[in-house]
């Protein structure tokens, strides 16, 4: 029974792992800024959209230091149609502003933040 019981909580605990790996199990608190392949990001209207509707987050989010800077982007040549909210920051305080914010809110399309 003993013996079950822990290979149970081994395989829990090796598919939990994986899946928060791969970003399968969704956990709380948990923000992964991995960007989705070309071919399945939103279109440039719909993330433009997404920007223009929450100005407040922008706003914090600038708001964590100076060399933050929050825009609409197209990452990915060949894909002019496609794109996602890119934050740019400097530092190690600002990547830690930036985390601590997006991990309570979201703009619902997806965020890359790039270190400049």
């Amino acid at each position: 029974m003993a013996i079950l019981l822990v290979a149970a909580a081994a395989a829990l605990f090796l598919i939990a792992g994986a899946g928060t790996l791969l970003d399968v199990i969704p956990f709380p608190g948990k923000q992964d800024f991995a960007r989705p392949p070309c071919e399945k990001l939103p279109d440039k209207r719909s993330v433009a959209e997404a920007f223009a509707s929450h100005t407040d987050l922008v706003a914090r989010l600038q708001n964590t230091g100076p060399g933050v800077k929050v825009e609409v982007a197209t990452p990915c040549e060949g894909h002019p149609d496609r794109a996602l909210i890119r934050i740019l920051y400097k530092t190690k305080a600002e990547q830690d502003g930036i985390s601590a914010i997006l991990t309570q809110e979201g703009f619902g399309v997806p965020v890359e933040p790039v270190r400049h």
